[in-house]
């Protein structure tokens, strides 16, 4: 068979039999957890441009991180009003301080905010987000010895503790928890475009059936999550496809790879080789399955979807 490419109505019914998908994903689950006990924000740098939904999401997550200047933006998103910024506490700032301002550090230490300093240059502010998040869920020593310690750092070795900590719990037995970590990471995506594409590598790295991870970006336009190999199916509700999403992209930002089939996309394709040196990309797409679609590649891909953000907080 060759490939193909076929342009629906607007709106029409999918079915699929359970055999061809390996995976079932929730599309508003990758905004809003599944479950609040394993579930995490994290706050990167960049302006805080979803206001009408932040607040909603906040009481949405367990936990509550910045990755270093992240806590600058969350401070400055409450200027003039400083008893909400009085209220709304990270349960950790981490990284290596070189964008964290002075009076920002001094505020949140002031207010009982855990703040962790590593200077470790080899990994990014996010990848010790992540490190720490990992060990606060899977070692309770952890979480102890920060609420008790009253040393310099919380007693974290300040060049590379947490990354030792992670790596020596990583390689423990017990420690892993069968319900992944639900992260929505915002300023991901937005800004420097460096920062950008290490927020995709990302979702490639945090993909496998392993990691404790799902990982999803918002920003003030889009949902950007990964979708596996091994036939998905995205479901999602007929309301929410009408008023809060719009266009979508599956984006081959690996390498090549060949989009095997999908069905409920306005333009369906099949046996469909993609990637971003041929510019051939499933971009400016959209759903027209009534509340499902299904999406089958031969390698993991990135896929976007649009969101209307100042409709989202009703539907969150």
């Amino acid at each position: 068979m060759s490939e193909w490419c076929k342009e629906n109505e607007e709106r029409i019914p999918v079915a699929i039999d359970p055999s061809k998908y390996s995976h079932r994903l929730d599309l508003k689950g990758c905004i809003k957890p599944a479950s609040r006990t394993r579930s995490v924000l994290l706050i990167l740098n960049q302006k805080i441009n979803i206001p009408s939904v932040f607040l909603k999401l906040w009481g949405l997550f367990k936990l509550k991180v910045c990755a270093d200047g992240g806590a600058n933006r969350l401070y400055d998103f409450f200027d003039g009003n400083e008893p909400a910024r009085a209220y709304y506490l990270p349960d950790y700032i981490i990284g290596d301080f070189d964008s964290l301002k002075p009076e920002v550090e001094q505020y949140y230490r002031n207010a009982g905010v855990i703040l962790i300093k590593q200077r470790s240059q080899f990994s990014t502010d996010f990848t010790k987000a992540l490190h720490l998040i990992s060990i606060h869920f899977n070692d309770a020593s952890f979480v102890s010895q920060i609420s008790q310690s009253k040393q310099e750092n919380h007693s974290i070795e300040i060049n590379s503790g947490i990354h030792d900590w992670y790596y020596r719990i990583l390689g423990s037995s017990g420690h892993r928890e069968s319900e992944k970590i639900s992260l929505l990471a915002i300023g991901a995506i937005d800004g420097r475009f460096d920062q950008t594409m290490h927020s995709i590598t990302q979702l490639y790295k945090l993909s496998s059936s392993a990691s404790q991870f799902r990982l999803s970006y918002l920003s003030a336009t889009d949902l950007i999550f990964f979708v596996p190999s091994g036939g998905v199916l995205l479901e999602y509700t007929a309301d929410f496809r009408e008023k809060c999403i719009g266009n979508c992209g599956l984006l081959p930002l690996n390498g090549p790879t060949e989009i095997y089939e999908t069905a409920g996309l306005k333009w369906d394709v099949g046996l469909w080789e993609t990637s971003v040196a041929s510019g051939k990309l499933s971009s400016s797409n959209r759903f027209a399955g009534i509340d499902k679609c299904y999406i089958n590649v031969k390698d993991g891909i990135v896929m976007n979807v649009e969101v209307y953000i100042d409709r989202l907080a009703e539907y969150i």
